[in-house]
């Protein structure tokens, strides 16, 4: 007796089932390892920052909000300059050296950020309201 061979589009079917998973699959890995790192690169690493007791007054504050709240200022800029002259990347630069205790429009945007931040604004809001308060009048 002969063996009856197998109809082809069920092993056709078979294959092309096994191929959209397999394509499925990668794709959905794609867009998650896509968004994992859009997302690391949006938002900057976080740093140290300088103790708040070593200042006193408006520093002090400052130096504190930045303790409290790094991950908000480390996605707020900074207008005083202190990118190009002393590579700051963000607001929370300014407290990871001495430059935000002698800086005034450095504590202010760290303070105008906390504040905002303890009313339940969101970060994207809390960049955008400080952007158009200094940005427009520091070239941004």
């Amino acid at each position: 007796m002969a063996k009856k061979p197998k109809p082809k589009s069920r092993n056709n079917s078979l294959w092309l089932i096994s191929l959209g998973a397999v394509i499925l699959v990668g794709s959905i890995w794609y867009a998650l390892h896509l968004s994992k790192t859009n997302s690391q690169e949006s938002i900057p690493q976080l740093i140290a920052t300088l103790s708040p007791e070593l200042y006193s007054g408006r520093a002090r504050a400052a130096y504190q909000a930045a303790k409290d709240i790094p991950e908000v200022l480390v996605q707020l800029p900074c207008y005083c300059g202190c990118k190009d002259g002393l590579g700051h990347k963000s607001n929370l630069y300014c407290f990871a050296d001495e430059h935000g205790s002698i800086c005034d429009l450095c504590q202010t945007i760290a303070l105008e950020g906390q504040e905002m931040h303890r009313k339940g604004m969101p970060t994207s809001e809390i960049r955008e309201k400080i952007r158009a308060a200094y940005g427009n009048a520091h070239g941004d």
